[in-house]
């Protein structure tokens, strides 16, 4: 079981440092700190913090795993389908923005 929680961390520390290039880039320059901290925060208390409980209601329900593995699965589905819609400012001229 620790071999196994050890090696699941490692996906996680990969992704864990370009997520905070990924979440700033989906702002413009002017919003891109206030829009990351937010978007950063509130994906902390809307989708991490219930997490636990969800896991442990749906365990005690079904008495199973799977429902949990569903539950990560649908929530892996929200987060490719978001990160596909996500605006990239790649290449673009932002510089109008700042014209005011």
């Amino acid at each position: 079981m620790f071999i196994a929680i050890v090696l699941s961390l490692i996906p996680h520390d990969l992704q864990y440092g370009p997520q905070a290039a990924l979440i700033a880039e989906a702002f413009t320059p002017r919003l891109r700190y206030s829009g990351s901290s937010l978007g950063y925060q509130l994906a902390s208390v809307i989708a991490g913090g219930p997490a636990p409980l969800i896991a442990t209601a749906w365990f005690a329900h079904y008495q199973t795993g799977h429902a949990i593995s569903i539950y990560i699965a649908a929530c892996a589905a929200v987060s490719l389908v978001s990160a596909a819609f996500m605006p990239d400012y790649t290449g673009k001229d932002i510089s109008m923005e700042y014209d005011d």
